[in-house]
């Protein structure tokens, strides 16, 4: 095992946090809607994450999880549930429910006109992140050592009774879903790089350039042939998560030991803030600014700005619960 493996900050981690948060935006602007994939890198990323931090250290680990997420989560959702009761005009097919509220500060899945998602509607994808989380804390307690093959296989057996039961139950369907495979994908780079990492700092740019190409042309398959369009009726998992994959291992190795323009990083830090802030914006935007969703000069422009405010509103919500808030809760529950 590389043992230098446990001793830096993957760069290359938060480029590619940016990248997926970056391209969910854009799957929101009514002009654009493609980048859906950046969620499936995020659920890559997660699953390596996830085995990484827990290596050294399992102590209070699901609390660490709910510190880190639930903060920002919690006030987002409290915002848009009393935006709801004073402007429900401006929010579709959502009314204010105690019940989905409740649900939603619970990460529970319920529907909403046939759509799985809570009151902030990208936070579906914080239900399987804490889904997953309960997984990985089973299965530590079951055993450290072979956490990821346990947490794999209550993953996939979970995945083969959904495909197998048929059930329209909101909960089985949602916590059954093939999409939780691609959390096994970012398991298994874990497995794969802790130990081949010894040599990729050996790799000279002959054998880096060719992998940062493939990721960099897969990524731009995923956007220009439109193919969230023609993967149609295919599982996730496959369609999207395997060029996840692809994508997640080629940066990881390109650019291992490298250190990125701080900018990237930076965005990369943020990504979680922008993630929770930025459907808001962008709905606004898709609403009053670009409702016929047509691309010309003006919705383009306005795109931008749009994107610089979610920016900035990222760096102040960072700064403000993921920095300041999260490192007193730590210190005040944990330690």
């Amino acid at each position: 095992m590389n043992s230098g493996f446990y001793e830096q900050r993957f760069d290359s981690i938060q480029f590619l946090r940016a990248a997926a948060a970056f391209s969910v935006i854009f799957h929101h602007i009514s002009f654009i809607e493609r980048g859906a994939f950046g969620v499936d890198i995020f659920f890559c990323i997660s699953g390596f994450i996830m085995m990484y931090v827990t290596e050294m250290n399992t102590e209070h680990f699901f609390a660490k999880r709910l510190i880190r997420l639930a903060p920002l989560y919690y006030f987002i959702t409290f915002i848009t549930f009393a935006g709801i009761i004073i402007m429900p005009q401006l929010f579709d097919r959502t009314t204010a429910d105690p019940v989905m509220f409740i649900k939603s500060l619970f990460f529970i899945p319920y529907s909403i006109d046939g759509v799985i998602q809570p009151l902030v509607r990208v936070g579906w994808t914080l239900n399987y992140e804490m889904f997953f989380y309960f997984i990985i804390w089973i299965s530590i307690r079951i055993s450290k050592k072979y956490r990821a093959l346990t947490a794999s296989l209550i993953i996939f057996i979970l995945v083969v009774c959904g495909k197998m039961s048929g059930t329209g139950n909101v909960l089985v369907r949602f916590w059954t879903d093939s999409i939780m495979i691609e959390f096994i994908y970012g398991m298994l780079a874990y497995e794969i790089h802790r130990y081949v990492s010894v040599r990729y700092s050996r790799l000279n740019t002959a054998v880096r350039l060719p992998l940062f190409c493939l990721a960099v042309c897969t990524y731009i398959i995923l956007w220009v042939v439109g193919y969230d369009n023609i993967s149609q009726g295919a599982d996730r998992f496959l369609t999207f998560g395997i060029p996840a994959f692809i994508i997640f291992n080629c940066i990881f190795i390109s650019c291992y030991g490298i250190k990125l323009p701080a900018f990237f990083v930076w965005l990369g830090d943020i990504s979680y803030s922008v993630y929770l802030i930025h459907y808001f914006i962008i709905r606004f935007y898709n609403r009053y600014i670009c409702p016929d969703g047509i691309c010309d000069l003006r919705a383009v422009f306005f795109a931008l700005c749009a994107v610089a405010v979610i920016i900035c509103a990222g760096a102040v919500s960072y700064t403000l619960f993921e920095k300041k808030l999260n490192t007193y809760l730590r210190n005040k529950i944990l330690y």
